[in-house]
């Protein structure tokens, strides 16, 4: 599967507040972990799934941080 897509990088800091895209992480985990229970997935199969999710939250807020620090910024 690919996954690159035809976006600048800063363009989820332009187009989403910070509320936003909160929401629709919290959303997706809880979509995920629905799915994933109805996988029979394994314990450790679940938890490595959530620790990726807590990186890719953590990236996604240091680079909202930066982006808002960074000067000429539109913060939604």
């Amino acid at each position: 599967m690919n996954l690159n897509f035809d976006h600048t990088a800063e363009e989820l800091f332009e187009y989403y507040s910070e509320e936003d895209i909160s929401y629709y992480l919290w959303e997706m985990y809880q979509c995920w972990l629905l799915e994933l229970s109805q996988l029979d997935k394994t314990h450790l199969e679940v938890s490595n799934r959530q620790y990726f999710f807590q990186l890719l939250a953590t990236q996604v807020s240091k680079n909202l941080k930066q982006f808002q620090t960074k000067p000429g910024s539109n913060v939604v």
